[in-house]
């Protein structure tokens, strides 16, 4: 049976379950698993950095983050009778030329039950290589689409901002209704007439 068929089948055994988080555990939840991912993606990167790997590293772990936020793929990991013996075959079928390095880190994720904090080690790695090469990407969301020109002022910007080159990752949302909402690493900029209004009315409430 190939993989796919496997995941079909196994999925196929599973319901999917519903579960509803309040806004204030959500966050705290997010914080946590980054805590968690923190030390693997710092592990991986030394080893990448010190191997002059950085891209294979970098792209097999944006490949895997990608693969176990697969809701199939979840129901297979999920399942009490799968072995994790299976769980890895399964996973290194995923990826070509998959490395002794690269299987022996999905098998101890999947030893210490940490798989699904494979999006956050791929976003930490990530945001450890940008640093070191003295860039950070920063997501741009504006009410409407950006051309080149104001998506280049920008970049020049928060390269004066923050001191590094700026890779920007666009994207539009109606719904601030005018400016723009800037996320680089750590930093926050809400330039948005939505942000305002919020601001306006918490500073009329006091």
């Amino acid at each position: 049976m190939t993989g796919s068929a496997s995941l079909r089948c196994f999925a196929a055994r599973r319901s999917a379950k519903v579960m509803v988080i309040p806004l204030a555990s959500a966050g705290a939840l997010v914080a946590e698993r980054k805590t968690l991912a923190r030390p693997y993606a710092e592990a991986v990167f030394r080893l990448a950095s010190e191997a002059s790997s950085l891209q294979r590293w970098g792209d097999m772990l944006s490949y895997f983050a990608v693969a176990v936020a697969d809701k199939n793929l979840a129901f297979v990991l999920g399942d009490p009778s799968v072995t994790g013996e299976q769980i890895d075959v399964l996973l290194a079928s995923l990826l070509e030329d998959i490395s002794d390095q690269e299987r022996a880190l999905i098998s101890m994720l999947r030893e210490n039950g940490k798989l699904q904090l494979l999006p956050e080690i791929a976003a930490l790695f990530n945001a450890l290589w940008a640093n070191a090469e003295g860039t950070v990407d920063a997501s741009v969301v504006s009410a409407f689409v950006l051309d080149e020109a104001q998506i280049s002022k920008l970049a020049k910007m928060l390269k004066k901002e923050l001191d590094r080159n700026v890779n920007i990752k666009a994207s539009v949302d109606p719904s601030i209704i005018g400016g723009v909402i800037i996320r680089a690493g750590d930093t926050v900029i809400d330039g948005s007439v939505a942000g305002s209004l919020r601001d306006l009315t918490s500073y009329l409430t006091r």
